[in-house]
């Protein structure tokens, strides 16, 4: 009877397995990713006041709708929640300059208003907070809400030029960041390569801090010298990211010792959190440093998930995604290998397309440095270099590994690993150098294995291509907007999906915010070349055939 049990399972397994195969990868993104302008619900907040840059007045304003008050300082000095309690203040399009400000806790800032009370749209009326390149823009608390704001041109010789969290877990939501930066340390000459200087181009989380970052836009951040060029955490912080955009930010511009890693995100010293449902595209990491899309380091785990990584760029190991357990380390011992209960990281339902490095051995990932990670449905294609593993312990269920691979180098302090129903099309680097247990894989023979399947494409032919008619970027919304000569299949179905611009043999790749007849946009900006790509090709979503082997590659539910 327990046989029977079993069987039934397996049955029920299978089948389940088998319907899922007909799902879609570009599921893997929310519906709507970036920056939002929802109407705002006032019904919870015992205050609401409204400022106006242009049309307010800070000594005859009493911050009313029609006596509205003209700074962000005399707002935040004139509202005092009592316990209980919130306050809302709703800002009106403008810049808004001040020296570095401290948010407040249950007070709420909004902005993207027409006027004082009008329509809200964050681009249209953007409510810009200027540092003037010349100071940090913020200083986070707890239990407070930033929501449709611009936050641009923090500029400090230290670490979160836009936002600085210290051990304080703010909600930070519809909010662009652009044109942030750290500067260099000053001297630094450290003796050692590796060594931590000014992280956090926009925003540095640490001490336990755990902001919720929703809905936002990171566009062209840096570091001089300094771990994310986006976004960093560092000593136990673990930030919550979902449903954001992080393009062409960049690490390491003037990085004379390789301490920038992370040319998006960088997570360092236990941290954790999340990263869902993000687009990550066009990010680089210079100066010979690793990861140009997300970077985690020295036992940190977030949870890595439902994101789209596109045309990252690592200067050394890694374009899109570095997992690595121990940190640098010279002439001291290193740690002892954690438990899985305080160590691992998960890595699920994510697409790496079009991602490099400067080796372009590992354009997907690099997991290394005893590592403990599980990799399940993830989708890894079109990189120059895919799948690199080495001295980790790992589990990889289901994914599609359209592209070379390698697992090598074991170490005796890790445990086995184990790779199951996995598509690995290779080619196949070497042999497999740890010990692993592969069972039911689509794997080429010399990657051995049990109840292995012969390589075929089994994945539906769902792909697009055209010409291009005109291409521009908008710097309004940073956005590159590309114009066909022939209407577009489906457009409907294209959001989220990458895209290959072709120009003779080269070509560059992007993730398509949104689509219609004749045009679609993409985010983020394509670097510049003397003529515009004349063809576009978007990426067919590697949905599974009706017909393919059950268990089988990834897929999405």
């Amino acid at each position: 009877m327990k046989a029977l049990h079993r069987g039934l399972r397996v049955l029920v397994l299978a089948a389940s397995l088998f319907i899922g195969g007909t799902l879609s990868l570009r599921a893997a993104l929310p519906r709507e990713v970036g920056p939002k302008s929802p109407v705002v619900n006032l019904t919870g907040y015992a205050t609401v006041a409204y400022v106006d840059a242009r049309q307010g007045n800070d000594l005859t304003g009493n911050g009313s709708r029609a006596k509205p008050w003209a700074s962000l300082p005399r707002a935040l000095e004139s509202v005092a929640p009592a316990a209980g309690s919130r306050a809302a203040l709703l800002f009106s399009a403008g810049r808004y300059t001040q020296p570095t400000f401290a948010l407040k806790p249950r007070v709420d800032l909004y902005g993207g208003f027409a006027s004082p009370g009008g329509a809200r749209d964050i681009y249209a009326h953007a409510t810009v907070l200027d540092g003037e390149e010349t100071q940090r823009i913020a200083i986070g608390c707890d239990d407070a809400r930033v929501d449709g704001f611009h936050f641009t041109r923090g500029r400090v010789r230290g670490k979160g030029a836009a936002l600085f969290c210290d051990g304080t877990s703010p909600v930070i939501a519809n909010c662009v960041f652009t044109l942030n930066r750290t500067l260099v340390p000053q001297p630094w000459a450290p003796a050692l390569l590796h060594e931590t200087a000014h992280d956090g181009g926009a925003i540095f989380c640490t001490n336990t801090a755990a902001p919720r970052i929703e809905h936002c836009y990171f566009y062209d951040n840096t570091t001089e010298c300094g771990r994310g060029a986006a976004l960093a955490a560092d000593r136990r912080a673990a930030p919550r990211i979902t449903a954001s955009v992080f393009a062409n930010n960049r690490s390491g511009i003037d990085d004379p010792l390789r301490s920038s890693d992370g040319g998006a995100i960088s997570f360092f010293g236990w941290c954790g959190g999340a990263v869902s449902g993000c687009v990550i595209s066009a990010n680089i990491s210079l100066a010979r440093n690793d990861a140009g899309g997300i970077f985690l380091a020295l036992w940190s785990a977030p949870r890595i998930a439902d994101n789209v990584f596109t045309a990252n760029d690592g200067g050394d190991d890694a374009g899109a995604l570095f997992i690595g357990g121990q940190e640098h380390r010279y002439g001291v011992p290193l740690d002892a290998f954690p438990s899985a209960e305080k160590f691992h990281v998960f890595v699920e339902r994510n697409v790496f397309v079009g991602n490099t490095n400067s080796a372009k051995n590992s354009g997907a990932m690099r997991v290394t440095m005893e590592s403990r990670a599980t990799f399940r449905d993830n989708l890894i294609t079109e990189n120059q270099g895919g799948f690199y593993l080495q001295r980790s312990e790992i589990i990889a269920e289901r994914n599609t590994v359209w592209q070379d691979w390698r697992f090598v180098e074991d170490k005796p302090s890790l445990g086995p690993s184990v790779l199951t129903g996995n598509i690995l099309k290779g080619p196949f680097d070497g042999k497999v150098e740890v010990r692993a247990t592969l069972s039911r894989n689509m794997a080429e023979p010399s990657a051995g294995g049990l109840d292995s399947l012969p390589v075929t494409d089994v994945f539906l032919a769902d792909g697009q291509t055209g010409e291009i008619a005109g291409l521009h970027y908008d710097p309004a919304t940073f956005t590159t907007v590309v114009t066909t000569t022939a209407p577009l299949s489906a457009p409907d179905r294209l959001t989220g999906r990458p895209v290959k611009f072709a120009q003779g043999k080269n070509g560059q790749w992007g993730v398509i915010k949104s689509a219609r007849a004749r045009e679609f946009m993409v985010w983020g900006r394509l670097e510049p070349e003397t003529k515009h790509p004349k063809a576009f090709e978007v990426l067919r979503t590697f949905t599974l055939k009706p017909d393919a082997p059950a268990g089988i590659g990834a897929r999405v539910k």
